[in-house]
């Protein structure tokens, strides 16, 4: 229960803005550079990776979060720090290549719809 919560309430730009905000730290300059290198804000780009696992995390992985997060005195903060960090190790970042714009993952990681879910807040940012 506590995965779908994580998923649903940090899936919304704004919830998943606010939450990183309360995190702090070295966690949130991380963000906030990533974001920004993707020109999307922070809520954006923490949004994108918790839908991304939302759709590629299977029952194993999910149970392993809720593990993690059971027990925690802010178990959505901590399991959101656990995603997007991960997400981060394993190169949520992207860079511009070709003429169209289109955010071309680095190292690997989000799904080829994240790509393409963060390629569109990125347009619609402008």
């Amino acid at each position: 229960m506590l995965v779908t919560d994580l998923i649903h309430s940090c899936s919304n730009d704004k919830v998943a803005q606010a939450a990183t905000f309360c995190i702090g730290g070295a966690f949130a300059e991380r963000v906030r550079a990533a974001a920004r290198e993707n020109g999307v804000s922070e809520g954006r780009f923490v949004a994108v990776i918790m839908r991304d696992f939302a759709l590629r995390a299977d029952d194993r992985t999910r149970a392993e979060l809720a593990r993690e997060v059971s027990g925690c005195d802010q178990p959505i903060l901590h399991g959101l720090r656990h995603v997007v960090e991960a997400a981060l190790e394993d190169g949520a970042l992207f860079s511009e290549q070709g003429e169209e714009s289109t955010p071309v993952f680095r190292r690997g990681g989000l799904s080829c719809e994240a790509i393409a879910r963060l390629g569109q807040a990125r347009v619609s940012a402008f």
